[in-house]
């Protein structure tokens, strides 16, 4: 008869700790319905309902103007395993801009068909496995283009990146997200000019480092819209340079260096939650 008591007990007190909901106020007036399931180290760590799905979070005790525990009889679902997706694959394209300065030794009369060949689109795309809800590890890759065209004379730069990324996601209480990453590859280049019908390929590569920030607006579950700045650079020594059958490499001087870098303006879709 004791251990049957006993047993009863328990069943009620657990089902109190699963059906009890807390409720926190915040300094700024927000209402959260929650499960405060510790307190550390000046932050209150919680489970609440995000977007329906159960989610971990914290809170500085600081931004709390009170607590209320058993406030409702609502259940929240403690969260024992993650409810984000471990992979995540983001696709983008849009304006890209090289960012060296010109050198002072180019002739005046060839400084607008450089300033044009500056301006150019981008496309790419990666993947990215979470290891936490925060941060993940991937691959990238990124193709750029430039050009210019005028009577008897063309010039085509195509720029490919290939990449391992580190990225950072800040998840906000509306289900969007603040990007924050950082990459290091290898650059292609290849720049192929044609002037009176006679073509001249020149081409190289090298290393290159990046770095990029963005923001993606939810727009359901599984995807978002995204927008993405980006910072790419690798500077080329090197080079093949191949015409009428020919072909040699050529160091470059330090003065004939080819900088690779560029800001890049993309918006594009991403895909995981």
């Amino acid at each position: 008869m004791k251990n049957i008591l006993l047993t009863f007990l328990i069943s009620l007190v657990g089902a109190g700790a699963m059906y009890a909901q807390d409720l926190i106020v915040t300094t700024a007036g927000d209402s959260i319905p929650c499960k405060i399931t510790r307190e550390q180290g000046g932050y209150v760590y919680f489970t609440y309902k995000k977007l329906g799905v159960p989610a971990k979070t914290l809170m500085a005790a600081s931004s709390i103007a009170s607590k209320r525990t058993d406030f409702y009889d609502t259940p929240v679902e403690i969260v024992s395993k993650p409810t984000f997706s471990r992979w995540q694959y983001r696709f983008q394209g849009g304006y890209s801009r090289r960012i060296a300065r010109t050198s002072d030794q180019v002739p005046s009369g060839a400084r607008s068909y450089i300033n044009k060949m500056k301006s150019g689109y981008t496309f790419g795309g990666d993947i990215h496995y979470f290891i936490s809800e925060p941060f993940g590890l991937g691959v990238k890759y990124n193709h750029s283009h430039y050009q210019y065209k005028t009577t008897g004379f063309e010039d085509k730069v195509n720029l490919n990146y290939f990449a391992v990324s580190g990225l950072n996601r800040f998840i906000l209480r509306t289900g969007s997200e603040v990007y924050m990453g950082g990459n290091i590859g290898y650059q292609a280049y290849k720049d192929q000019v044609s002037a009176n019908g006679a073509p001249v390929g020149i081409t190289g590569g090298t290393a290159g480092v990046g770095l990029e920030v963005g923001y993606g607006m939810r727009m359901s579950h599984g995807s978002k819209l995204y927008l993405n700045l980006s910072l790419l650079s690798g500077t080329i020594t090197k080079v093949n340079v191949e015409s009428g059958g020919r072909k040699e490499t050529v160091k470059l001087e330090k003065e004939e260096y080819e900088s690779l870098a560029r800001l890049e303006l993309t918006l594009g879709i991403v895909l995981g939650h």
